[in-house]
């Protein structure tokens, strides 16, 4: 994980966070965009790029909360936007057949699947 200096346009700052070889997973990534929206400080707009291994990583602890029965197979992750409705944006039926994980992302968007080869780029502007 590095973080480059800033990006500079007229007044406003963007910082930016480089996650590639960073052993995150998907959804340790997707939480760590979370917290950077919602907790940072310094209230920073951030663009962060990096290419994520689908499954669960090791380097965040994920809460008990989650069911106990979920588990992450597959080497490809179905994410959806907050508002996508599993039922109309994806056949469940070739999913469970393949196995599959699908998880939701707190913020909008579409729906996409991500591999090891995917590139992920968020920005977050205040």
């Amino acid at each position: 994980m590095a973080i480059g200096g800033t990006l500079r346009k007229g007044a406003s700052k963007v910082s930016w966070l480089d996650l590639r070889r960073s052993g995150l997973s998907v959804i340790e990534r997707l939480a760590l965009e979370e917290v950077l929206l919602r907790h940072d400080p310094s209230n920073r707009c951030w663009a962060i790029v990096g290419a994520h291994d689908p499954t669960f990583g090791k380097r965040i602890h994920v809460s008990s909360k989650i069911d106990a029965n979920f588990k992450m197979e597959g080497n490809c992750l179905v994410v959806l936007g907050i508002g996508g409705k599993p039922k109309e944006l994806v056949n469940l039926e070739s999913v469970g057949v393949n196995g599959i994980s699908m998880v939701k992302r707190f913020s909008g968007g579409g729906t996409v699947v991500v591999d090891q080869s995917s590139l992920l780029t968020t920005f977050i502007g205040r």
